[in-house]
């Protein structure tokens, strides 16, 4: 079986093995399952928060029902597939008409579904002693937590934190940055070999908005507004 999986590993495309450089200890059968989710759609595993919903059944498409003007019950949305090392390409849709949002990278974190929590901020320092609860020798650099804001007001800036700090909490101003508005579709390429992560715009780059990244990175979106609707889609990382 090792030296199946091995002959497997062998023969995988480039990309795949950049992105899954195989662990000290770590058997070929540990990196062969790495690679087989590896390649499997991405998807929200996680729902964190009381107000999230699967439409149709479908896990890559989720919907946020809050009652209007109630901005305090945030939901977190996480897709479980660790990245590691390479470079990875997803897609957010957006749909919804007020269309606020976080669209971004997350530590892993390992069952905060079932902590029953109603909402979770990302960025509420309330939440940081519990987030930096799950640290382990794979978090490294400064950067925990970074998302493009989108929505009314946000104009895409750049907001990320480490967790530990009291620094204010406000987006950040990056080259290319645009506001984005429902049914924009947000792409963003991780390059955890170059620690940045680049955001695109229904297709168009509009530049890198983050550098410094390391360690272990997820998937996340974060949302508050009623009716708020977002799809998750692994895609080829463009030219």
């Amino acid at each position: 079986m090792e030296d199946t999986a091995h002959q497997i590993i062998c023969n995988a495309k480039q990309e795949e093995k950049e992105a899954l450089p195989k662990l000290a200890n770590q058997s070929y059968i540990e990196l062969y399952s790495e690679l087989e989710k590896y390649r499997e759609p991405r998807i929200f595993n996680q729902l964190i928060g009381d107000r999230f919903s699967y439409i149709d059944n479908d896990k890559s498409h989720i919907k946020l029902s809050v009652p209007k003007g109630n901005r305090n019950l945030t939901n977190t949305a996480i897709c479980n597939h660790v990245m590691r090392a390479g470079r990875h390409y997803i897609t957010f849709t957006r749909e919804g008409i007020e269309g606020d949002g976080y669209f971004g990278i997350i530590r892993p974190l390992k069952n905060w579904d079932k902590k029953g929590l109603d909402c979770l901020n990302p960025l509420n320092r309330g939440c940081f002693p519990c987030l930096q609860e799950e640290r382990t020798e794979r978090w490294s650099g400064d950067v925990n937590y970074c998302s493009v804001a989108a929505g009314f007001g946000f104009m895409g800036g750049c907001l990320w934190h480490d967790w530990r700090s009291c620094d204010p909490i406000d987006p950040h101003d990056w080259e290319g940055s645009e506001g984005f508005v429902s049914r924009d579709e947000i792409g963003m390429v991780l390059d955890l070999d170059a620690g940045t992560l680049c955001v695109y715009r229904n297709g168009r780059r509009l530049g890198i908005m983050k550098d410094g990244l390391s360690g272990d990175y997820c998937w996340t979106t974060t949302i508050w507004s009623h009716g708020e609707g977002v799809s998750i889609k692994k895609g080829a990382i463009p030219i």
